[in-house]
């Protein structure tokens, strides 16, 4: 294993500071690219968007318990919690991140349906056949097995739940450079390996999901991905002068403002998409 739970947890507090200056952190709560579409004026109204059209793909209602697994900040647990007025219970590794999901869910007076817990999503604790619906944005691609994940929210899904994932997934067999370039910014983000759309579903349907599909949504994020593309200039020089002055800083440190490069480039060349993924349980 490349990367541990503890990797995963630096790579976020350490990476904090960048979401804060360039994705509209303390505003939006959100850690991913979004959902631009007709209806979306700015960049703010781009990340909260997503909720609604995974809230809407999953047939989310005010009835339902749902657990974002991998939860961030949150962002989406609160906007569920508040837009919908279903039961959120929101997992991440890193402690830091639930400690301010908590104090914004009591803060605006959330915290009896939107909880937040310090968790492993692929082996929660939490009692089977405990929600009604599990959602993971940009957070699924951490599991270094995803069947351990997939199992767990079998597992944890009452009969007729669903799962939802929206995530990066790579082109099925890469190879010598494109290979490596994918491994960058995997890499890049403290991920082992981006899974493919094929492996995925058959883990998927090996766990004993049914009604599998998935939707190719990358054209609702390319205004995101150019705006992560041109946070890498603004952040280079500064970047540079850190690996000078902070010779014995980590990889992940040092090497986060490369990611904002290599997910433009390796999109643009066709490496990778970004798809919603859906699945249900009717045993």
């Amino acid at each position: 294993m490349l990367f541990t739970k503890k990797d995963i947890e630096r790579y976020y507090d350490l990476s904090e500071i960048h979401y804060r200056l360039h994705w509209n952190l303390d505003k939006s709560r959100s850690l991913h690219y979004g959902y631009w579409d007709a209806s979306t004026k700015n960049f703010h109204e781009a990340l909260l968007k997503i909720n609604e059209v995974m809230a809407e793909k999953a047939r989310i209602t005010k009835n339902d318990a749902v657990l974002d697994a991998g939860c961030g900040v949150g962002g989406s647990s609160l906007w569920l919690a508040k837009e919908i007025g279903c039961r959120v219970t929101g997992i991440s590794l890193s402690e830091r991140q639930i400690n301010k999901a908590n104090a914004t869910a009591a803060a605006e007076g959330l915290s009896g349906i939107a909880n937040f817990e310090r968790r492993d999503y692929t082996d929660t604790g939490y009692p089977d056949g405990s929600f009604d619906v599990i959602w993971g944005i940009e957070s699924i691609c951490y599991a270094p097995d995803k069947s351990l994940f997939l199992k767990e929210a079998f597992r944890l899904l009452k009969k007729g739940g669903r799962l939802i994932v929206v995530d990066i997934f790579r082109k099925e067999g890469l190879a010598g450079k494109d290979d490596k370039l994918m491994t960058r910014l995997s890499h890049g983000w403290a991920i082992e390996e981006h899974s493919t759309i094929e492996s995925f579903k058959t883990k998927m349907k090996d766990e004993g999901f049914t009604n599998i599909n998935s939707e190719d949504i990358s054209k609702n994020i390319i205004r995101s991905v150019k705006r992560l593309y041109k946070a890498y200039f603004l952040g280079i020089i500064p970047a540079i002068i850190y690996r000078i002055t902070h010779p014995r800083a980590t990889d992940l440190a040092k090497n986060n403002v490369d990611t904002a490069y290599v997910q433009y480039k390796s999109l643009k060349k066709g490496l990778w998409r970004y798809l919603m993924v859906m699945g249900e349980k009717d045993v």
